[in-house]
């Protein structure tokens, strides 16, 4: 009976060839995982780039529509000292240094920035009193200096303050949100 159901032909099963599978040596496996690393590495390098952008263009927007309103270029004119160009240029270097993923530089640009900032809000304060002066006559003239030493003294305190806060909120935001560290 068995001899005639293996016969029929909807019983019989295909025989189908099995093959070994071969044992992965430990040379196989890091091979793929080399190819596996190539394959998606670039992936996250664009991806980090893309999300670089897209931050960094979110605030090159807002400095175009402060630049729209005019207020862009007032921190520079109203600083006699250099200290707003050497803030601005020591953001620039933090966020080179955030595109090329060194934490550490960014880290120590945005203390620099904070310093920069006090060091700048001194400066003016020193230039406004150094200007003032009890011995000066009671006329017009001398009363227009004392305004004018307080209203240079002050743009350049507020003035770099502001900048270097600017930019010390600018770096640890792309270093929070690109690389979860702390500036």
């Amino acid at each position: 009976m068995r001899a005639t159901l293996a016969r029929l032909p909807w019983s019989r099963t295909p025989q189908a060839e099995v093959e070994p599978t071969p044992v992965a040596s430990p040379f196989d496996a890091r091979q793929q995982q080399e190819r596996l690393s190539a394959a998606f590495a670039p992936a996250g390098e664009r991806a980090f780039f893309a999300r670089f952008a897209v931050l960094n263009l979110v605030g090159v927007a807002l400095l175009a529509a402060a630049w729209a309103e005019g207020v862009l270029l007032k921190p520079y004119e109203a600083d006699s000292t250099g200290m707003c160009y050497l803030i601005t240029a020591l953001f620039g270097w933090g966020l080179v240094c955030c595109l090329r993923g060194d934490w550490q530089s960014v880290r120590w640009a945005g203390n620099a920035l904070v310093y920069l900032g006090m060091v700048g809000t001194v400066l003016g304060l020193i230039m406004t009193v150094s200007d003032l002066s009890a011995d000066k006559a009671q006329s017009f003239e001398s009363f227009k200096t004392v305004v004018t030493a307080i209203y240079v003294g002050s743009g350049t305190a507020l003035y770099t303050n502001l900048l270097a806060c600017v930019g010390y909120l600018w770096l640890g935001t792309n270093a929070h949100l690109l690389a979860r560290q702390e500036v």
